[in-house]
């Protein structure tokens, strides 16, 4: 019994150590990533951004973009990922359309352990804002609880639709 005892200590300290050592350990390449908005994500401001996937490969936003749909909380996070994970693959790319969401609330340990591998897991592709020096560009405290889907025209936001659930969502982006 003691020896059973001793083993299962030993077991979880290791899962500690490794939970402490590997997952706090910021698993981005920090170059090349921005955000960059003539005034936040309002009507007529121009932004642009470079951000990682959760692949951590690089997307720029371009000219062709036509939609951007921006989330700052996990909840409404969830509702986007619920609802894109029963879309094609190429869903998102079909419709000019780009993903980006808010994680750097998220401790780094909880995000490279758990919320990482489950994102790898997605047929799409999530932009990341991993550190809160990328979002605070975008980030509004009026709307961070909710899902923004920004249309764009060159970079150009040409109108903002606000939704709490999916039929909102689903509405926006048609």
């Amino acid at each position: 019994m003691l020896k059973k005892l001793i083993i299962l200590v030993v077991l979880m300290l290791v899962v500690i150590v490794g939970f402490i050592g590997f997952g706090s350990k910021e698993i981005f390449n920090q170059e090349g990533y921005f955000t960059k908005s003539t005034n936040g994500l309002k009507l007529n401001s121009n932004i642009d951004f470079a951000l990682p996937d959760q692949r951590n490969k690089l997307y720029s936003l371009n000219s062709d973009t036509k939609k951007v749909i921006f989330v700052f909380s996990k909840p409404m996070s969830h509702i986007v990922k619920n609802y894109l994970s029963n879309q094609p693959k190429e869903f998102l790319s079909s419709k000019n359309m780009l993903f980006v969401a808010d994680i750097s609330p998220m401790p780094v340990a909880i995000r490279n352990m758990v919320a990482m591998p489950d994102l790898k897991k997605s047929k799409y592709s999530v932009l990341l804002m991993f550190k809160p020096d990328l979002a605070k560009t975008f980030i509004d405290e009026n709307t961070k609880d909710k899902i923004m889907i920004v249309n764009l025209e060159n970079k150009k936001i040409t109108n903002i639709t606000l939704a709490i659930n999916e039929e909102e969502l689903i509405d926006a982006i048609k």
